[in-house]
């Protein structure tokens, strides 16, 4: 089903909006029993892969120095993104230091029109505020996807304290475009085929998991990879 356009997101009734909501929810709910993490054998793991390895170019949450950096390949528009968001936020908050993470792009264009914009208004905004912009604008996204626009990310801007007219030049410039398609390219090249896609980065092996799977498993992924160490 094609994606709704901006001005029928905009002009649905809020008892609309929460069953949608409601729906999402359920869907991924579905999604996660039905694709369950797949079973990681410590000792030799069916699914490695090596993507570049985090660096001070990142938008990250933790330090590069954390023995385990999971580096979550996403999309501002995707539902499941947002599912998972304050899962991955827990489980940074959790380790006391002992896991970073790290946010790349990963704009699902074809079904997702809003993502790549969006994309491109966190990259301008982290250029004047930083990583702490960068989230702040993530978190707010994630919140609610109903109001993804460009006048939206104007506002946020000037809400976490950018200078409107410099974030403005930056997103007409697209100056941003080539690292947001070459984070999207490292996705795919590594097996990223939707998502979320996250990897799990450990000092000797990378191990990938896809959508928005509960703690619990996610869990289990980071522990087959620190047994690893």
């Amino acid at each position: 089903m094609p994606e709704s356009n901006e001005s029928n997101t905009f002009s649905i009734s809020p008892s609309i909006s929460i069953l949608v909501a409601g729906i999402l929810i359920a869907g991924s709910i579905v999604f996660v029993n039905r694709y369950p993490a797949p079973t990681v054998d410590v000792e030799q793991p069916t699914t490695v892969v090596n993507i570049p390895l985090p660096s001070q170019s990142d938008h990250r949450m933790g330090s590069l120095t954390a023995p385990l950096v999971l580096v979550e390949y996403s999309d501002f528009q995707c539902p499941f993104c947002a599912l998972i968001h304050p899962t991955l936020k827990k489980i940074v908050d959790e380790s006391n230091g002992k896991i970073a993470w790290v946010y790349r792009h990963f704009p699902l264009e074809s079904i997702h029109p809003h993502a790549k914009p969006a994309a491109l208004a966190a990259e301008c905004i982290a250029e004047q505020l930083g990583d702490t912009g960068f989230w702040k604008f993530a978190d707010a996204l994630f919140a609610d996807q109903s109001k993804m626009s460009s006048t939206y990310y104007a506002q946020l801007a000037t809400q976490f304290g950018a200078n409107k007219n410099t974030f403005s030049a930056c997103v007409a410039s697209e100056k941003y475009v080539s690292k947001i398609d070459s984070e999207s390219a490292d996705a795919q090249k590594n097996g990223g085929q939707g998502t979320p896609y996250t990897v799990v980065v450990g000092k000797k092996l990378q191990i990938p998991f896809s959508g928005a799977l509960p703690y619990a498993q996610i869990m289990s992924v980071i522990k087959a990879v620190e047994s690893r160490q």
